[in-house]
């Protein structure tokens, strides 16, 4: 036994009339493109019918269409430029809207001439117009096909959306050339305009140069004369500048010289100051033997004192002689203490006698540097003035061929004003 497959229930959405629905425009013309396409209210109650369907779903229908513009590089950047995607998307959502509510009066007609005018303004061609409002068109069929509705009905719902998305174009299309002509007549005009505005311009530039060249050429005259004059005055300056600077050239090697003297006096002053410290360093040594032998001659005259006085009577005269001998060696001990000290002092001066004599150093150093930098600059002054001179020299031949080509201008006023009065003719004429 074969098992008997069940027919598929299709949908209906085409049983209910809506108000509001029709055709309100006055205009002769667009009338006739309606007839021509066969666009009547039973169309528009079918669109109305699909509305509740498409509203859903409208931001796929914009995405169809601006997502086949945002392949085109160019168009991509004239919408950065002049608006937004987000924006242009809300705007088309409205639009989409609105042309499924299946009311076509003036608004409906002036919406549609605006929608274009923004897409003349962001640079979208008719071509790629068509091709992305195909994809369009292509979605929400798609739409329609996913509601399985009986197969008449969506014949009809097809039938309605081409005649609706004819007229949308019919009026998109025809405000693209009437944007283009009247952009055309406007550029042609501004052209010709300006055209007209150039060559006058020139003509009266012309003019004014033919006759203000016979008194500028006898101001050339007198002028390259007046150049001359300072071109042989500079060079005389020039070459006063070249003996200055040789000068002071003579002057910075003179200093150069005495600052490598200083220089090599510091070092002198800095070994001997090196010597000083060593001798200072070798007294010190010695005091310090001195001191031992004070302390310790200051303790054999306490013995001896020790010794004196057990010897009573007979040790009386020896005790003085250890009495005197230890004051001696208290003197020796507070000398020595005292030149220790006259050496410490003596050691911290040369200390910072040796500090400054390295700062003057590091100063002479430094100035010898500086002085070297100073004749290398004199010497590059001394080459630049001799290339002055040579230059003003040529300058001066200069000079001399310009006096010529001045007499050629001289030669040439007739034919400008000749120019001028043949463009003015052209201007009248234009």
């Amino acid at each position: 036994m074969f098992a008997i497959k069940k027919k598929e229930s299709r949908n209906s959405i085409l049983n209910e009339r809506f108000s509001n629905v029709g055709i309100f425009v006055e205009d002769p013309k667009l009338q006739l493109q309606l007839d021509i396409i066969g666009l009547t209210e039973e169309d528009l109650q079918t669109i109305r019918a699909v509305k509740p369907f498409i509203d859903p779903r409208v931001k796929e229908v914009v995405d169809a269409f601006y997502g086949t513009i945002g392949n085109v590089p160019e168009f991509k950047q004239m919408i950065e430029k002049y608006s937004t995607s987000e924006r242009l998307s809300h705007t088309l959502r409205h639009h989409l809207i609105e042309m499924f509510a299946g009311r076509i009066d003036e608004n409906y007609i002036e919406v549609r001439r605006r929608v274009a005018n923004k897409h003349v303004l962001i640079g979208l061609t008719t071509k790629w117009y068509l091709a992305s409002f195909q994809k369009l068109e292509g979605k929400v069929q798609e739409i329609v096909s996913d509601l399985n509705l009986l197969e008449v009905e969506q014949k009809k719902i097809f039938q309605a959306i081409r005649k609706v998305c004819n007229l949308e174009q019919q009026i998109v299309l025809d405000e693209y050339d009437r944007v283009a002509q009247s952009v055309s007549v406007k550029e042609q005009e501004k052209v010709r305009n300006e055209v007209k505005e150039i060559i006058g311009n020139i003509s009266v530039t012309l003019e004014e140069q033919s006759f203000a060249t016979n008194d500028a050429v006898s101001e050339l005259f007198t002028n390259t004369k007046s150049v001359n004059e300072l071109l042989q005055n500079s060079i005389q300056d020039a070459q006063d500048t070249r003996q200055a600077s040789s000068e002071g050239y003579k002057q910075l090697q003179y200093l150069s010289d005495q600052t490598k003297e200083i220089n090599d006096r510091t070092i002198q002053m800095t070994k001997m100051v090196q010597d000083l410290n060593r001798s200072s360093s070798e007294i010190q040594a010695v005091v310090e033997i001195v001191k031992d032998i004070a302390g310790q001659t200051n303790l054999l005259a306490l013995n001896s004192a020790i010794e004196a006085a057990r010897a009573g009577e007979h040790g009386k005269g020896f005790a003085v002689v250890a009495n005197e001998v230890r004051k001696l060696a208290d003197q020796t001990k507070q000398s020595v203490e005292k030149i220790a000290t006259l050496i410490g002092m003596s050691s911290e001066v040369t200390s910072e006698v040796t500090q400054s004599i390295h700062h003057i150093q590091e100063l002479v150093q430094n100035g010898m540097e500086q002085n070297e930098k100073s004749l290398e600059s004199f010497e590059k002054i001394s080459s630049t003035v001799v290339t002055t001179i040579s230059d003003f020299e040529s300058v001066g031949q200069q000079v001399e061929e310009l006096s010529q080509i001045v007499e050629r201008i001289g030669n040439t006023t007739e034919q400008l004003e000749e120019a001028a009065s043949k463009l003015k003719e052209t201007i009248v004429a234009f």
